[in-house]
């Protein structure tokens, strides 16, 4: 039975092309004669495509407000508080994550890939203010939400020192709280290129996050590479490149062009899982190796 690899082999294109194409993914940039080709290949070599069923990924949420059995019996307002926000995350289709407490809160953080995080402040152990500076530490691009009882100045103040980006008084009414985790998810997903576990592109300030750590990239640098974000796996054309200097003051902006995709093949080495590579006269790929827990862009 024929394989893609074998398609891939035989029209001289990589895996990945084949499977997008034979999937008919109209954000494929290739031209019509190599989708062509691949699909008489495919049917040359009677190659049968499986249609599934995509399931829509839920998105994971660490709910960190959770108090111990003690205090939940004393008084029921935390248990019913904590409940209803698994309940109201669960409606609106969210994969909740709850720790009891800020050591454990922790430790899910360090097990989980999440996509938005919401903290109360007084929590037993680590305090939501210590439990997101540890997140900070290591994901520095992650939503964090503080909700909480505490209404001073001071209090918020030092929630949003802390990286986060939304500050919710409790009142009870879970629909301030899924509207706020919305906006930001929403905000969230179009500014940042998730490319590995390890490795984020801000596109909006250009800040380019690392194994916990951030690198300001230049205007061009990340102008550069938000387009590659854009085509990974894909060969971006170096005409295509060459455009965004067009207004550049810089007469010779192909050597400038050549000496900013080295700057940032660089950078990304030091990531596992990702190759920035020339494609001769032709243009460059962002390679991503599959096997490399990511999201995309």
């Amino acid at each position: 039975m024929a394989t893609i690899k074998d398609i891939a082999a035989r029209a001289g294109v990589s895996i990945a092309t084949v499977s997008r194409v034979l999937n008919h993914d109209e954000t494929l940039n290739a031209q019509e004669e190599t989708k062509q080709r691949i699909m008489e290949i495919a049917e040359e070599l009677e190659y049968e495509v499986r249609v599934q069923k995509k399931r829509k990924k839920k998105l994971k949420i660490g709910v960190f407000c959770s108090y111990s059995p003690k205090e939940e019996l004393e008084d029921p307002y935390y248990l019913c508080i904590r409940l209803a926000i698994e309940k109201k995350l669960e409606e609106e289709g969210y994969a909740v994550v709850l720790a009891k407490d800020g050591k454990e809160a922790w430790n899910e953080f360090q097990q989980n890939v999440f996509d938005a995080v919401i903290l109360d402040v007084d929590i037993p152990v680590y305090n939501g203010y210590e439990v997101a500076s540890l997140i900070q530490s290591e994901n520095l691009q992650i939503p964090l939400i503080f909700y909480s009882s505490l209404t001073d100045v001071e209090y918020i103040k030092k929630g949003f020192d802390n990286g986060a980006k939304v500050y919710i008084v409790k009142s009870g009414n879970m629909e301030e709280l899924v509207v706020k985790l919305k906006s930001v998810l929403r905000d969230n997903s179009s500014r940042l290129c998730y490319l590995t576990e390890q490795l984020s592109f801000d596109t909006l300030t250009n800040k380019l996050f690392m194994k916990g750590r951030e690198k300001v990239l230049s205007t061009l640098e990340g102008k550069i590479l938000a387009v590659l974000c854009k085509n990974p796996n894909q060969l971006v054309k170096k005409d295509l490149l060459l455009e965004i200097g067009w207004n550049s003051t810089d007469v010779n902006w192909e050597s400038q062009l050549i000496k900013t995709i080295s700057k940032l093949r660089k950078l990304l080495e030091e990531c596992e899982g990702i190759n920035l590579r020339n494609d001769t006269r032709k243009g460059y790929w962002l390679l991503i190796d599959s096997t490399i827990k990511s999201k995309n862009c």
